[in-house]
C-alpha cells in the first residue's frame, strides 16, 4: 500500500465535523461569500505551510490520519534523500520540535538530533511514521494548495535536472521523464485548445513548455538535433499563453506529476468556458493518482458535471453556508449523488447548479420556470441599492422527480421550495413523499387531502361517459386519410380533458372545491403546504394566471412574456403568488 498522510476529519465553525475518505475527491460548494477559499486557505495554515494563528474563523479543527508502512512512506520521501541514502532534507520536522515525542528506545537509544539540523536521520522518520507523534509538522510538506499564482507558476520552465542521478521535483521533470504522462496531458490539451502541449528539453538550463502543432521530424532528423530544437524554439510558451490555458495546465500538471498527499484547488474553472470546465472536472478526477486527496472549491456546475461524469470511486460533496461568522456545512452522500446523476433528465438539466445558489424553487417543467423568474424579476424594487435575492429556479420534468430532488438539495442545506399544479392533490404520490421530502409529517396531511380530493371528485363533468362515447365516434367519422389529423387529435383530447373533474381542477383550482367548510379546509391544506415549502397554484396551473392569452405552454408564455410584466392588471395573481413565495424564510432542513 502507498503511504499516505491525509484530511480525516474537518471541524467547521457551526459545528458540523464531516469525515473525509483517504482515497477521495472532495468538493466544497455553496453561494458566493460563504467561506469556500477560506477553508482551503485554513486547511493549509493547520497544516504548518503558513501560520495557523490568524485564520481559524472557517475550520476549527482538523484531523490528519495516514495509511501505508514506514518503508512505503521512506519511498514517497524519495525526492528529500540526501546523497549516501540515510539522511533526508526535511527541516519541517526539525522546526516543529517534535522529536521530544520520539522514544530514544526505538531508534536505538542516540541521540534523536543530527550533528547537522538539514539532515533528519532515516531512522527517526521511521519512528515518526511508526509511533504518530504530531503529523502535522509534516503535512505542511505534503499538502498543496492550487490558487490561481500557483497553478501560472507550474507553467514556467523548470530547472534542467540529471536524469540518471536526480530525482525530478516539479511537475514538467516528471514530464521529461514519463513520456506516456506527457504524451496524455498533450492529447488533454489539444483537446481542450487545439493545441499540443510539448516540453522543449533543449532550450538550456530550463525545461519550457510549448504550445501549438508538434513540428514534423525531417528525414535524418532526431528531437535533439539543432534544426529540430530550433523549430520547437520557435513555437509559443505556454507561459505567455492567455489566463485559461495557462490555468487549466496548472492544473492538470500539479494534480497528475506532483508528489503531494493532498492538493487543493481553489476554483480550477477560472477563466475557463463552460465546456472546457466540465472537461476539466473528468480530467482531474482521473488523473488523481491512487491515495492521494483532492480536495476543489468552486463554483461551478460544469466543473461538478465533469467530476461526476468520470464517476470517481469515492467523491464527497460539502456545502457551506454562512450566518454572520459562522459558517454551517452539510455534506452530501455519494449514494445520493449517485442518483441524482444516474437519472436522464437531471443529468441534461441545471439542478446541480443548485448547490451554488441561497435558494432553490423547484419547478414541473422549464417554462414554468421561466414564467416564475421573469414575475420575480418584476417585482424587485428599481432601487439599485437593494440587493436581489439569490435564487434558482430548476424544472424537474414532471410532478414525479420533485419529492426525489427536494429530499436530496434539503439534506444538504440548501433551501428549497417547490411550485406544484392544484392536481397534485389528484393522488397520494408524489404529494405524501414531497411533503416528507421538505421535512413535514403525511399524518398531518392526510385527514384533509382525502376530504378535498373527494370534494373535487364531486364536481360533474360537463359530458357523461355516453356523451363522451358520442362526441368522439363523431370526431372519427370524419377521418378519412391514411394519416391522422392533428386537428382530430386535439380535438379528441379537448373531450376527454371536459370528462374528467381533475383536468377541470387544472383549469379552475379551488374554484372545483364545492364552497362552504370543505372549501376552508382546502385553502387551510394549501396554507400549510406553504408554510413547509410546497407551493400549489390555487387557480390550477400556470396558464390560468393570464386568461385573456390563448394557448398553452410556451405558445402561451411566448405572449404573456411579452407583456408589461411589473403593471398588466391581469398578471396581478401572479406576482402576488411570487411575493407569497418569497414572503418567509426558506426552511432549510439537515
Amino acid at each position: 500500500m502507498t503511504a499516505s498522510l491525509f484530511i480525516e476529519q474537518l471541524t467547521f465553525s457551526g459545528g458540523a465535523s464531516i469525515a473525509l475518505e483517504p482515497d477521495s475527491i472532495v468538493v466544497i460548494v455553496g453561494p458566493n461569500n460563504e467561506g469556500k477559499s477560506a477553508t482551503l486557505r485554513e486547511i493549509l495554515g493547520r497544516s504548518g505551510a503558513v501560520s495557523s494563528e490568524k485564520s481559524r474563523h472557517v475550520v476549527t479543527d482538523m484531523k490528519i490520519g495516514h495509511r501505508g508502512t514506514a518503508e512505503a512512506f521512506l519511498e514517497r520521501l524519495a525526492p528529500y534523500r540526501l546523497p549516501g541514502g540515510k539522511h533526508y532534507a526535511l527541516t519541517a520536522l526539525q522546526d516543529a520540535n517534535i522529536f521530544s515525542k520520539i522514544k530514544p528506545s526505538s531508534i536505538g537509544g542516540s541521540s534523536l538530533l543530527s550533528p547537522d539540523p538539514k539532515k533528519i536521520r532515516e531512522s527517526i522518520l521511521t519512528a515518526f511514521w511508526e509511533q504518530q507523534p504530531g503529523f502535522e509538522s509534516l503535512s505542511g510538506t505534503f499538502f498543496h494548495l492550487l490558487d490561481l499564482a500557483t497553478r501560472f507558476k507550474a507553467t514556467e520552465p523548470a530547472d534542467v535536472f540529471n536524469l540518471t542521478a536526480e530525482i525530478p521535483t516539479s511537475p514538467i521533470q516528471n514530464m521529461c521523464v514519463d513520456p506516456v504522462l506527457a504524451d496524455r496531458l498533450s492529447r488533454y490539451f489539444q483537446r481542450a485548445f487545439g493545441q499540443a502541449l510539448i516540453v522543449n528539453r533543449t532550450a538550456g538550463y530550463t525545461l519550457p513548455l510549448h504550445c501549438g502543432d508538434v513540428p514534423p521530424l525531417e528525414p535524418g532528423e532526431d528531437r535533439v538535433s539543432p534544426s529540430y530544437a530550433r523549430k520547437l524554439q520557435a513555437l509559443p510558451l505556454l507561459q505567455n499563453q492567455g489566463d485559461g490555458m495557462r490555468s487549466f495546465a496548472g492544473c492538470l500538471l500539479e494534480v497528475s506529476a506532483a508528489d503531494k498527499h493532498v492538493v487543493m484547488i481553489d476554483e480550477p474553472e477560472a477563466f475557463l468556458h463552460p465546456p472546457q470546465a466540465r472537461f476539466l472536472g473528468t480530467l482531474l478526477a482521473r488523473e488523481k493518482p491512487v491515495g492521494r486527496q483532492l480536495i476543489i472549491a468552486t463554483h461551478s456546475g460544469d466543473l461538478l458535471r465533469g467530476l461526476l461524469d468520470a464517476n470517481p470511486s469515492a467523491l464527497q460533496i460539502i456545502r457551506l453556508t454562512r450566518e454572520g461568522n459562522v459558517n454551517h456545512a452539510c455534506a452530501l452522500d455519494s449514494e445520493r449523488i449517485r442518483t441524482l446523476w444516474d437519472d436522464p433528465i437531471l443529468r441534461f438539466s441545471n439542478t446541480l447548479d443548485s448547490l451554488f445558489h441561497e435558494q432553490v424553487v423547484l419547478c414541473e417543467a422549464d417554462g414554468d420556470c421561466r414564467f416564475y423568474a421573469a414575475i420575480l424579476d418584476a417585482i424587485q424594487p428599481e432601487d439599485a441599492d437593494t440587493r436581489r435575492p439569490d435564487v434558482m429556479f430548476t424544472s424537474t420534468g414532471g410532478k414525479q422527480k420533485i419529492p426525489e430532488i427536494a429530499a436530496a438539495l434539503a439534506s444538504i442545506g440548501v433551501p428549497t421550495r417547490a411550485i406544484l399544479d392544484f392536481d397534485i392533490l389528484n393522488d397520494r404520490s408524489p404529494l405524501k413523499e414531497a411533503i416528507e421530502a421538505l421535512g413535514g409529517r403525511w399524518d398531518a396531511f392526510e385527514a384533509r387531502w382525502k376530504r378535498v380530493k373527494a370534494g373535487v371528485e364531486q364536481f360533474r363533468p360537463e359530458l357523461e361517459t355516453a356523451h363522451v362515447r358520442k362526441e368522439i365516434e363523431k370526431l372519427l367519422e370524419q377521418v378519412s386519410t391514411p394519416t391522422f389529423p392533428l386537428e382530430v387529435a386535439r380535438s379528441i383530447k379537448g373531450v376527454l380533458k371536459r370528462a374528467s373533474p381533475w383536468d377541470a381542477a387544472k383549469d379552475l383550482g379551488l374554484d372545483t372545491v364545492p364552497k362552504g367548510q370543505l372549501r376552508q379546509v382546502a385553502e387551510a391544506l394549501l396554507a400549510d403546504l406553504k408554510q413547509l415549502g410546497l407551493f400549489v397554484v390555487e387557480s390550477g396551473e400556470i396558464e390560468s394566471f393570464d386568461q385573456t392569452v390563448g394557448g398553452h405552454g410556451n405558445a402561451w408564455l411566448a405572449e404573456v412574456l411579452r407583456k408589461d410584466l411589473r403593471q398588466d392588471s391581469h398578471l396581478e395573481n401572479a406576482r402576488r403568488f411570487v411575493r407569497a413565495l418569497f414572503s418567509q424564510p426558506p426552511r432549510a432542513l439537515s
